[in-house]
């Protein structure tokens, strides 16, 4: 079904962790403050909590913490990017990625730059790297998809709000996944979701901008499928651009509707359904993270297994001081609907991206072994499970103090700065200061 040739390098995912705020807002507590039924964003939404960003946290420093974890394993002489895809840019002209570098002391000798194309750039970015080290054989490229999500407070987008990056080291021989070259692209000027340089908060038609998104899955796979020769069953999961966890849902029930006469079976809907469950789990309390939203989604896949197959879940914590499994959040088999296996070497995963405006891209990729080794499962939860609480009231607080899009100076708060490794401490005379702590 792939288009990889056996004589093409394995170039892929080696590495690929996250970083959120240590704040966040129960959907709950914001339905009744704003006289909405709590399930209509915990389960029509299927939104149960929103990464909440201090004004000190943007997507530099976010970036930067996401990609703490990798540094033990970039090779200075190897590293020759660093790729940025963001919607949230803090410069239309400097790349954020030189922030970034600096804060990581990483080596003068790389190419920093950022791409932009609504929630598709890190998926761009992605490809630029698998694409370069194919030409470069050696090299390392980090890329980082990093984004803060705002629409506004009392806007009917605010349960879809949140601020997270991913940040991912491509190189040959990948420790985690494989990705083929299969991909499918299309791209279509909608006008569904947009933000005009003068604002900070987005502009969006929501009923249109999901219309779109499932009739661009649905375009996209039906090429997709016909030109490397599958179906649904050819794949153990399928992960989605998750603007909230019930989008991709409606897009891959579209799918099975659209291909139920190509031999689906019972129990590849059953497994790519379970599957999509533990795809979201990481998304359920974090939010829309834009560009870094597939590749979360990736993450709590490959964590939730890890999770299921490395604990008793009918216990409250592993054993293992390697792993910690809140049976609660993180092995609770109600999550899925069918006992899964454990995720294999060899199996391929089906990666949808969409970005507004818009440009739709579905690819593959393939476990490769000894994989749940190069994983940061425990870290991933310990962030979550270690955050701050905000009352409503806080909430709106913090979100009406972010660093405005105007020239005056601004000084960050010094609150909520546990667990942060970076900061914007400023902005005088219109450059950004940031620092280490």
């Amino acid at each position: 079904m792939s288009n990889t040739s056996k004589n093409t390098p394995k170039v892929g995912i080696d590495r690929i962790t996250f970083a959120t705020p240590n704040c966040y807002l129960s959907m709950k507590d914001l339905a009744i403050e704003r006289g909405i039924d709590p399930n209509k964003f915990t389960v029509g939404i299927g939104q149960s909590q929103q990464a909440v960003p201090p004004n000190h946290q943007d997507i530099v420093t976010l970036g930067a913490q996401a990609a703490l974890p990798l540094m033990p394993y970039i090779d200075s002489n190897r590293l020759k990017m660093v790729i940025v895809g963001t919607e949230s840019g803090v410069d239309a002209s400097k790349s954020s990625a030189l922030y970034i570098h600096k804060l990581l002391n990483l080596s003068s000798w790389v190419r920093c730059v950022e791409v932009k194309e609504a929630c598709y750039g890190g998926t761009a970015a992605l490809m630029m790297a698998r694409d370069y080290v194919l030409t470069h054989p050696g090299a390392q490229v980090l890329v980082i998809a990093a984004d803060i999500a705002r629409y506004g407070v009392g806007t009917p987008g605010e349960v879809t709000q949140g601020a997270g990056a991913v940040a991912m080291l491509v190189s040959e021989n990948p420790r985690v996944l494989q990705i083929n070259n299969d991909s499918v692209v299309k791209s279509a000027e909608i006008q569904d979701f947009w933000r005009p340089v003068y604002q900070s908060t987005a502009l969006a038609r929501g009923k249109f901008s999901t219309e779109q998104y499932i009739r661009m899955f649905c375009d996209v796979w039906q090429k997709y499928s016909a030109e490397n020769d599958c179906n649904f069953n050819d794949f153990e999961a399928i992960c989605f651009h998750l603007p909230y966890t019930k989008m991709g849902l409606k897009a891959l029930q579209a799918g099975f509707e659209a291909n139920s006469g190509a031999s689906l079976t019972s129990d590849t809907r059953e497994r790519l359904l379970a599957r999509y469950q533990d795809s979201t789990q990481y998304s359920r309390r974090i939010g829309n993270i834009y560009t870094g939203s597939l590749y979360l989604g990736l993450i709590s896949l490959l964590d939730y297994d890890y999770f299921r197959n490395s604990c008793d879940s009918s216990e409250p914590a592993c054993d293992s001081p390697e792993v910690s499994c809140d049976s609660s959040s993180a092995a609770n088999s109600n999550e899925s609907p069918l006992h899964l296996s454990p995720l294999l070497p060899g199996q391929k995963i089906g990666l949808f991206s969409y970005g507004s405006g818009a440009v739709a891209e579905f690819f593959s990729a393939t476990l490769v072994p000894d994989w749940r080794s190069a994983l940061f499962s425990n870290q991933h939860l310990k962030s979550l499970n270690n955050r701050t609480q905000l009352s409503v009231s806080q909430y709106e607080e913090m979100f009406n103090s972010a660093a405005p899009y105007s020239p005056q100076d601004f000084v960050s708060s010094q609150k909520n700065r546990s667990g942060a490794r970076f900061v914007l401490d400023s902005i005088k005379s219109q450059e950004r200061n940031y620092r280490s702590i």
